[in-house]
């Protein structure tokens, strides 16, 4: 996987977490890996957080967002914990 995706992903957390992305823009980047890039992509930490984001902007019709920034920086912190190999 090129580095510039796993650039790109962890640009898109850092926003989230620090609230200068919104999920709306996260997750509409995110949608169309998963529809047209799906046999593409093999690395597991750039998948499974391409995933994640794609739901950055889900909510429920009682309760609001379902993920917030606790969400995201763990997302991120998993992001960099499994791109340095921990």
């Amino acid at each position: 996987m090129s580095e510039s995706i796993r650039d790109e992903i962890r640009k898109l957390l850092t926003g989230l977490t620090e609230g200068t992305i919104a999920r709306d823009e996260a997750a509409q980047w995110a949608r169309p890996w998963l529809a047209e890039e799906a046999g593409d992509v093999q690395d597991e930490a750039v998948w499974d957080t391409i995933d994640a984001l794609s739901a950055a902007d889900s909510a429920t019709p009682d309760q609001g967002f379902l993920y917030g920034p606790e969400d995201f920086r763990a997302w991120l912190a998993e992001f960099d914990a499994r791109v340095a190999g921990r």
